[in-house]
């Protein structure tokens, strides 16, 4: 876990990488996204069973610590049973799309960053939304497979990031997760695709 002023760093690179996005030419039509509302309960309504591999996927995008419980993290990264993580959610940002981000700490040590954005009318352009994060980086970057359509990863001033892209009928949700470089990106990985489960 790294002190709070290396996990602001890491939850900056986050928001930098969807800045990035925004000013790449990727851009949309300029109309705002809608947010809130129910998660997709089809596979989970009354008298239906779920299953561990198919999560509810969410209709909207209305939390970024809903993606991924503090729970998962924990169990995820190897935390012991009296490790505690809260989540906490910042409040949305808006400019062109809703953004909502989310911050992991054990204490007054900060673990990891969730930032989640969905941009309507993209849902085409996964590979080209990883290519302007990557490039916009200026770091080495790694193609990762088998988060969301793409993802890639990199590490920068101590910090780790992965960013991530999964279609969603007509939009491309974008999560960019960010934490300390020790965190290895297998564990990253791992906790993309939980969130690229629900998106």
């Amino acid at each position: 876990m790294a002190p709070a002023k290396t996990a602001r760093r890491s939850l900056s690179l986050s928001i930098a990488a969807l800045a990035v996005l925004s000013a790449s030419a990727c851009g949309g039509d300029g109309e705002p996204a809608t947010f809130g509302g129910p998660v997709d309960t089809a596979s989970s309504s009354p008298g239906a069973k779920a299953t561990a591999s198919a999560p509810a996927k969410l209709k909207e995008i209305t939390s970024a610590c809903e993606l991924l419980p503090a729970n998962q993290v924990v169990k995820t990264l190897g935390g012991s049973d009296q490790t505690t993580l809260k989540a906490t959610e910042a409040p949305p940002a808006e400019d062109e799309t809703t953004r909502y981000t989310c911050t992991y700490q054990d204490g007054n040590r900060e673990a990891l960053s969730l930032v989640a954005t969905a941009f309507p009318d993209r849902a085409d352009t996964a590979t080209e939304t990883i290519d302007a994060i990557g490039e916009g980086s200026e770091a080495k970057t790694t193609r990762v497979d088998g988060v969301g359509a793409d993802a890639v990863a990199y590490t920068v001033e101590g910090a780790r990031v992965l960013a991530f892209a999964v279609p969603y009928q007509q939009e491309l949700r974008l999560v960019v997760l960010s934490g300390p470089s020790v965190i290895p990106q297998s564990k990253f990985a791992a906790l993309g695709k939980q969130v690229a489960a629900r998106l």
